[in-house]
């Protein structure tokens, strides 16, 4: 092996050192330019943008919008934009759709409060409405309960059909490609993780189903208590 391709493995070696730290060379400059063309188009001519650090735990370029100081950030492999301001604006009107929705249920099916994480597309084209802006969005349910007797059979079935449910009922509103769903019913805790950039089927949130090997305490006297007999 000679001198140059030492050299030139060294080098790689570096780059990709470094890469995993602080982001690929000249990233926050590539995040930087993707934030202020958002920022222009939603916010106007409101707001500077500093140039953002690479983050090593969420893989994402952070910065501060000024005045407001909210929070923006830029994930690169994504090509993804989280605002903040919009990600809370639709949790909040996602917060009152989803107690609607809890409504629509009998009292068999306990629905937990849930939470909407939005990350903008960026493909450059923005709307000054946020509700209009292009997102992918990860849905957190964590602890649906069904208090139905039902056979295991079922109950390997129960939970991504309840999902599927669920995202039917609300509807085009959002764009909900990942999730995190956990589901309990008198044969135990199941635990559906989905992580994706399209609408999300049934097929593949039975896919994603797993049955929990170990649960804690709580878990195991809900689910002795779902195999009580009903009361006439």
């Amino acid at each position: 092996m000679n001198d140059n391709k030492i050299a030139l493995i060294f080098i790689s070696f570096m780059i990709l050192f470094y890469s995993i730290f602080n982001g690929i060379p000249f990233g926050n400059y590539i995040a930087k330019v993707k934030i202020e063309n958002y920022v222009k188009q939603v916010y106007g001519a409101q707001g500077e943008v500093q140039i953002p650090q690479y983050n090593l735990k969420s893989s994402s370029y952070i910065t501060k919008l000024s005045p407001t100081d909210s929070e923006i950030s830029y994930k690169l492999f994504n090509n993804t934009i989280f605002d903040e301001r919009v990600s809370e604006d639709y949790n909040e009107q996602f917060q009152k759709d989803f107690i609607n929705l809890s409504k629509s249920y009998n009292d068999n099916i306990e629905l937990p409060l849930a939470d909407i994480y939005t990350e903008i597309l960026a493909n450059g084209n923005y709307s000054k409405n946020i509700f209009k802006l292009k997102t992918s969005q990860m849905l957190y349910i964590l602890g649906i309960i069904n208090r139905d007797k039902i056979s295991r059979n079922d109950s390997q079935k129960a939970p991504s059909k309840t999902t599927k449910e669920i995202l039917n009922k609300l509807g085009n509103n959002y764009n909900i490609t990942s999730l995190q769903v956990i589901y309990t019913d008198l044969n135990g805790c199941y635990e559906i993780v989905v992580k994706g950039k399209k609408p999300i089927s049934e097929k593949e949130l039975q896919k994603n189903t797993s049955k929990k090997d170990s649960v804690g305490e709580v878990e195991r006297e809900l689910i002795r208590e779902l195999n009580k007999p009903k009361k006439n």
